[in-house]
């Protein structure tokens, strides 16, 4: 095989790389509580914050929140072993006639009891989720 320009498909090989790094894919992010909560938060961050404050949730139940502006969230916990929390949270924002804007989707790993934030599209939640005993 003969190859008349080493350098140029070195780069093209690195910059596909690059942007294959760089891609995101729904559902493979998680947030655990311990590493994200109110005392780390930057002020100079450009997302709104929604503190929701306690948030009963049950498991297995999804729950949903209005935050305003046309935005709503559901959330569908899953208790975990050993006592962890998994959140699955969907936030829909549709526009004034009622069509789906826009989808985001998250899924985060909390302790019951514990505040903590998770940035999900414009938006950074701040609440402490609460289970409710079955």
């Amino acid at each position: 095989m003969y190859v008349k320009c080493p350098v140029a498909i070195a780069l093209i090989i690195s910059t596909g790389m690059f942007l294959t790094a760089c891609q995101k894919r729904p559902g493979a992010r998680i947030l655990h509580a311990s590493s994200k909560n109110h005392a780390t938060n930057s002020v100079t961050s450009p997302l709104h914050l929604k503190d929701l404050g306690v948030l009963p949730l049950s498991d297995h139940v999804s729950t949903t929140v209005s935050l305003g502006n046309n935005t709503q969230c559901t959330l569908t916990p899953t208790v975990l072993k050993g006592g962890n929390v998994q959140i699955i949270l969907a936030m829909e924002t549709s526009n004034l006639n009622g069509k789906l804007q826009s989808v985001n989707v998250a899924r985060v790993l909390a302790r019951p009891g514990e505040p903590f934030s998770v940035s999900i599209g414009d938006l950074n939640l701040a609440f402490t989720p609460q289970i409710a005993v079955q």
